[in-house]
């Protein structure tokens, strides 16, 4: 998408820039003093006070900046680490303690990812509501795992297309205001720029995993997952009921058979109807192996993608059976 769009973080950018503040963005200029005077790699304060001065970009008063004292204390605290994060060097926790060192003085984040931004553009970018919605990021208390994750994120995403970070955050800003703040600049424009954006892989990828970060985290069952998806993706929902619903099964068993009957069953795996012979070896009744048949054989229509003549698709109720199942399972443990 990015690739073959270049104007959305260049012209169209200052462009869409310019509507919404009434100045011109000259992002590409403070970056080229930057990089002239050296700022990646001999930082001093008078850089940090360029940043600051409000010339090149639209700073916020708002935000506040630190005291004059505090910058050149600052600037000589992080020299040696952005030296060694701007020239990529193994120096463990180089990254690590620069962010502390700038978000304990600076406090502000958004600031921090401004200061990042214009020295390394490559690496960073600027921290701001637009493309944090863009990507469905979500900020946590933590300052500096919130900007190592999001700078992680946007950089990936860049490599997709052979941008820098601040490249594509750009283009994902400029996308977002010509959606939400500014539609009628160019309606036709906007309409096609949105639809690459919904259709992209690289980004609803990174989207859908930011959302279930969210809602999942890492200890999460497949019996949740399954209730949570059932109304959205019924059979991918009723796979992960099942693979619960089994797993379950041989947590049952492992506690009520030996070691022997157990590998015979798992052996037997190879040759087909492993439900079956779960269900036998856990003393299954007749009504629950009936009815757990029954929702098996949906699961492996909706794992192979069989859908019979006389057999309708997978529904809701498919994996609210399902679902009952484990509720079964889990009151004989």
């Amino acid at each position: 998408m990015f690739s073959s769009r270049k104007a959305i973080f260049s012209s169209l950018f200052n462009n869409v820039y310019f509507e919404c503040y009434s100045r011109p963005a000259q992002h590409a200029d403070l970056e080229e003093y930057l990089k002239k005077t050296k700022a990646g790699t001999n930082l001093a304060a008078f850089h940090l006070n360029k940043i600051f001065s409000d010339g090149s970009w639209n700073f916020s008063k708002t935000w506040g900046i630190p005291a004059q004292d505090q910058i050149q204390t600052l600037a000589d605290e992080i020299r040696e680490d952005l030296k060694f994060v701007y020239n990529l060097s193994p120096v463990v926790n180089a990254e690590e303690r620069l962010l502390k060192a700038m978000v304990k003085t600076i406090k502000n984040i958004e600031i921090v990812s401004v200061c990042l931004s214009f020295i390394m553009p490559e690496r960073y970018c600027i921290m701001a509501p637009p493309p944090e919605h863009m990507i469905g990021f979500r900020r946590t208390s933590d300052k500096v795992k919130t900007l190592k994750r999001y700078f992680a994120q946007m950089r990936g995403l860049g490599e997709h297309y052979g941008l820098g970070a601040f490249e594509i955050e750009k283009a994902l800003w400029t996308i977002h205001q010509l959606k939400y703040r500014i539609p009628d600049y160019d309606p036709s424009l906007t309409e096609e720029l949105w639809s690459d954006y919904k259709t992209d892989p690289n980004i609803l990828r990174l989207r859908v995993k930011n959302l279930l970060d969210e809602i999942w985290g890492e200890n999460i069952s497949d019996d949740l997952k399954a209730n949570i998806l059932k109304e959205k993706d019924p059979e991918v929902a009723l796979i992960l009921a099942m693979r619960y619903f089994e797993q379950s099964l041989w947590v049952s068993l492992s506690k009520t058979v030996d070691s022997s009957k157990l590998n015979e069953i798992k052996t037997s795996t190879k040759k087909g109807n492993i439900l079956i012979k779960l269900l036998e070896a856990a003393n299954a009744d007749p009504n629950l192996m009936k009815k757990a048949q029954k929702v098996w054989r949906k699961r492996n229509n909706a794992m192979h993608g069989i859908h019979y003549y006389k057999e309708p698709s997978v529904s809701t109720s498919d994996v609210v059976d399902a679902i009952e199942l484990n509720k079964l399972i889990n009151m004989r443990r």
